[in-house]
């Protein structure tokens, strides 16, 4: 057989139903052999596409995402995905085509040095230059990815090598080295939580997938939750301990528990401690308390705060093993009013209002996919999380467009959820074709996309920091983005009032296919992180 074939084969022992990429002469034996497999190439509009689609594939489902793109320009247009892969810390293989090996330096088309660029932005990046290297190399490359902390990682493969012949093996053990997690430190961390009177526990997105834990522990010890933007939707927001979003666009409720409460103790679970998740590297989270984190990530101990006890540990069986040795305390937690009543000061429709309507018109077991733009400060102050409900964003990178091309990843993962992306005017024009690549593949995914004819996060962000907007035009031609989608065969209905979200609660249910939502408002109403502005004021 083919290199090419058994290079396929081999992904399919490691479990891979989905690539995502564009096809290109440099990678055209493998795409071949994709004829033979029951994987499904997924052929997006932008190598972007791809590269997000695959990033919360691997989020969503702890499985390898898989990219096959051309070298040069497929993986240079591919850049910000792999980047946020790397933010994320989520498995991903990126397969790049290059020029066969006999025009390597010759400047020919395509030709581009992409292993360089992959050390950058991998764990791990390697051109194959031989024949029986092939398999080796694959398979260590996807044993690195998945290897907690996972990462995404890169193999070049010139399009001459897969067009050889094979006839060896292609079972290649996988060797995943088992974690040597950190006992004592996890045991002195639990004698300080014993210790501690009253505490707080901050969650961030390494605590996806371990809810029940999470509000389990903090129901014995009565400490309350505060969770970071990546964090947001591991707690409910009803549960009687949850006291809101801290870090970017931090909870009212929450800036006054931090501050002003007596805490002996900030048990953090799975942070980063990062921009977003501190108020700008605000001390105030920690000052004067004993700081206990857990993480998968040895390189994060000690980063921005110094850390009391530093616990590198699998998060679940952490808060497992703390939950079964912890005693039961009366902290007399009083949960504080999240965040101020609404103020009309503005015209057109009021984005908080509208995403605090959410949880009363989503359909049951719906994930939320939260791109970037002026809208995620409401998103993350202001909206609700059911129980039921899973809240995915990707505010370390924050790259636009990241939600809108990747949300594909993320229904493939788990199709059983009804999948709802959030993106602005800016992002759709970004990377917004994709939503042709997901009616043409039949996912049933629902875009709201909030249109106020501006980018109101530069707009309003520059005008607080510096007392006017910035240069260019910061205003888009006023004009509906539902002409553009009709014309992709989309379904669309606008929304110019907040109360109009109930006429389309039925249009959300038993969907085949996709449907846009786009919200008309003239964004007048601004709401600014004043922890940010302040932060960029300043010297």
């Amino acid at each position: 057989m083919r290199i090419a074939d058994g290079i396929v084969r081999l992904l399919e022992k490691n479990e891979v139903k989905y690539i995502f990429g564009i096809p290109a002469s440099t990678f055209a034996a493998i795409h071949d052999s994709l004829n033979d497999s029951k994987i499904e190439y997924i052929i997006t509009k932008n190598e972007a596409g791809a590269t997000y689609s695959a990033s919360k594939y691997a989020d969503t489902s702890n499985k390898l995402g898989v990219c096959l793109l051309a070298g040069g320009v497929g993986v240079n247009n591919g850049i910000n995905g792999i980047a946020d892969a790397n933010r994320n810390k989520v498995p991903m293989l990126i397969i790049s085509g290059d020029v066969r090996q006999a025009y390597s330096g010759k400047g020919a088309i395509q030709e581009f040095d992409n292993v360089s660029i992959g050390k950058v932005l991998c764990k791990h990046s390697y051109k194959i230059t031989k024949e029986e290297e092939v398999f080796v190399e694959l398979q260590k490359a996807i044993d690195i990815a998945m290897t907690p902390p996972c990462g995404p990682v890169m193999v070049v493969i010139p399009t001459d090598i897969p067009l050889g012949q094979f006839d060896g093996n292609i079972d290649i053990k996988s060797t995943i080295p088992a974690a040597e997690y950190d006992d004592e430190a996890l045991d002195k961390a639990i004698a300080e939580i014993n210790k501690a009177k009253k505490g707080l526990i901050l969650v961030g997105r390494g605590a996806k997938g371990i809810s029940k834990e999470v509000k389990e522990l903090s129901e014995k010890l009565q400490w309350g939750i505060i969770s970071t933007p990546n964090g947001k939707g591991v707690v409910n927001t009803d549960f009687p301990y949850y006291i809101g979003n801290y870090g970017f666009c931090t909870a009212d409720g929450a800036v006054e528990y931090v501050e002003n409460e007596q805490l002996d103790c900030v048990l953090v679970l799975g942070s980063s401690l990062g921009q977003t998740a501190t108020r700008d590297y605000k001390d105030v989270l920690v000052r004067d308390r004993k700081v206990i984190r857990i993480d998968w990530d040895k390189r994060e101990f000690n980063k921005v705060f110094k850390e009391d006890i530093s616990v590198y540990y699998d998060l679940k069986k952490a808060v497992v093993k703390i939950i079964e040795n912890v005693s039961p305390k009366e902290t007399g937690f009083v949960k504080p009013e999240m965040n101020k009543p609404y103020v009309k000061d503005h015209t057109g429709v009021s984005l908080r209002l509208l995403f605090e309507q959410f949880p009363k018109v989503l359909p049951k077991n719906s994930t939320i996919v939260c791109d970037m733009g002026e809208f995620f400060n409401y998103a993350f102050k202001y909206m609700p999380i059911r129980e039921d409900v899973i809240f995915q964003t990707s505010i370390n990178y924050a790259c636009m467009g990241t939600a809108v091309a990747g949300v594909m990843g993320s229904y493939l993962a788990d199709k059983s959820r009804t999948y709802v992306t959030i993106v602005g005017d800016g992002a759709f024009y970004m990377n917004g074709m994709d939503i042709i690549t997901a009616k043409e593949y039949n996912m049933p995914i629902i875009y709201f996309i909030i249109n106020n004819s501006m980018m109101a996060l530069v707009k309003n962000g520059t005008a607080a920091v510096f007392g006017r907007p910035g240069a260019g035009k910061l205003h888009f031609l006023q004009g509906s983005i539902k002409p553009i989608t009709e014309a992709m065969g989309i379904e669309t209905v606008q929304i110019t009032e907040v109360n109009q979200i109930y006429d389309i609660k039925d249009l959300m249910v038993n969907r085949t296919s996709p449907l846009v939502v786009e919200v008309i408002t003239d964004g007048s109403e601004v709401f600014i992180d004043t922890d940010r502005v302040n932060v960029m004021k300043s010297k």
